[in-house]
C-alpha cells in the first residue's frame, strides 16, 4: 500500500484483530461486520418468547436510525420494552456499537458493511484451491 493506512477496515468481532487495528493502524476507522452480528440474533435469542419481535426491532433500529441520537433513543425503548437491561451480549454490542451504520456516515465505505461477499467467495474457493493449486 505504498505506506498508506487504509481509511476503513471492516472484521468480524475479533477482539484480537481489533486491538491490531488499532496499534497498526491508528487513524483507520474499524467497523464490525453488520452480517455477522445479525446472524447471530438468532441464536442469541432463541429462547426468548418475544425472539420475532427482537430481532425485527434490532433490524429496523439498525437500518432505519439516520442519526446517532435515533439509533440510541430507539435502542433504549427497545430494551426496556422487551426488558433486555440484563443481556451481556446486547450491552457489549451497545457498548462498542462499531457496527451500527448511522456512526460511520462521515466515513466513505462504497456502500460496504460487512465481509459477506468477501467470506462466500472464500467458501466457494474452499471447494477449488489449495495450497498446491498452480495459478497459471
Amino acid at each position: 500500500m505504498h505506506g498508506q493506512a487504509p481509511h476503513g477496515i471492516i472484521t468480524d468481532q475479533d477482539r484480537a484483530m481489533q486491538n491490531a487495528i488499532e496499534i497498526v493502524f491508528p487513524n483507520t476507522k474499524h467497523r464490525c461486520c453488520l452480517w455477522h452480528i445479525l446472524k447471530k440474533l438468532p441464536e442469541k435469542f432463541r429462547y426468548n418468547v418475544d425472539k420475532v419481535s427482537i430481532i425485527q426491532s434490532i433490524h429496523e433500529l439498525v437500518y432505519d436510525s439516520q442519526f446517532i441520537e435515533q439509533f440510541e433513543d430507539w435502542w433504549r425503548a427497545m430494551i426496556d420494552m422487551y426488558v433486555l437491561h440484563d443481556n451481556d451480549w446486547l450491552t457489549g454490542l451497545y457498548e462498542s456499537r462499531c457496527w451500527v451504520p448511522c456512526y460511520f456516515k462521515t466515513t466513505f465505505w462504497a456502500g460496504m458493511s460487512t465481509t459477506q461477499r468477501s467470506e462466500s467467495m472464500n467458501a466457494f474457493f474452499d471447494g477449488y484451491v489449495h495450497s498446491k493449486t498452480s495459478l497459471k
